[in-house]
């Protein structure tokens, strides 16, 4: 009595082997493309910092005397207590 073979000649070995690299290569994949998502983020971040301090010059304001410094303490009252200034953003003045 004859056996009925597959029609599928493929090894088990040979499926389960490709199986493992596929999963692999996609969980690899998906690790390159959080990694370029992350510098792609890292960069903005940055860019938009620069942009920020050009276009606020570091700006504080004094929340003892209301002076607008650009200094870690107030050059009018000596008082660290400050708030961020920027010129869109008037509240607390």
């Amino acid at each position: 009595m004859k056996l009925k073979s597959s029609q599928n000649n493929t090894p088990r070995n040979t499926i389960i082997l490709a199986t493992i690299v596929t999963i692999l290569l996609g969980i690899f994949r998906l690790v390159l493309f959080l990694v370029l998502v992350w510098i792609a983020a890292l960069v903005f971040i940055i860019i938009y910092q620069y942009r920020a301090s050009k276009s606020n010059a570091g700006n504080f304001v004094c929340l003892d005397c209301a002076t607008i410094h650009q200094d870690l303490a107030c050059p009018k009252c000596g008082s660290k207590l400050k708030k961020i200034y920027s010129k869109d953003n008037k509240y607390g003045i």
